[in-house]
């Protein structure tokens, strides 16, 4: 299964679950309401743990390689940032953020202009 089907499904579970508890408590089925509640919570444990394997998973494959890497070159891996890297980073990030404001300032001025024609 691809990230965004186990995303969806797991949003779907959730939602069914809130939806069963709130049903539930109009009717006054408090113990269909413990019963979901417990279910959600249950699942969101599941999710919490599966999302700790995968942290620990990430991490030892990545000593892993690091020390792969630092074995076989005897060097250090990656340079530390010169002020001119991190100057130049950080003036890329802007420009980009900058142009992303000013297609949605032109996106919201095209609406307005569209609104006012009606």
């Amino acid at each position: 299964m691809r990230p965004q089907q186990i995303l969806l499904l797991g949003a779907g579970v959730g939602a069914v679950l809130t939806a069963a508890a709130t049903a539930a408590a109009l009717t006054g089925l408090w113990w269909l309401v413990v019963l979901a509640g417990m279910a959600l919570l249950s699942f969101v444990l599941l999710v919490a743990l599966d999302i700790v394997r995968r942290v620990r998973e990430t991490r030892r494959f990545l000593h892993g390689e690091l020390r792969r890497l630092n074995e076989g070159s005897g060097a250090p891996v990656g340079s530390a940032a010169t002020a001119e890297d991190v100057v130049g980073t950080v003036r890329a990030l802007q420009a980009q953020y900058t142009g992303r404001l000013d297609r949605l300032q032109d996106a919201v001025d095209e609406v307005l202009r569209r609104d006012e024609r009606r």
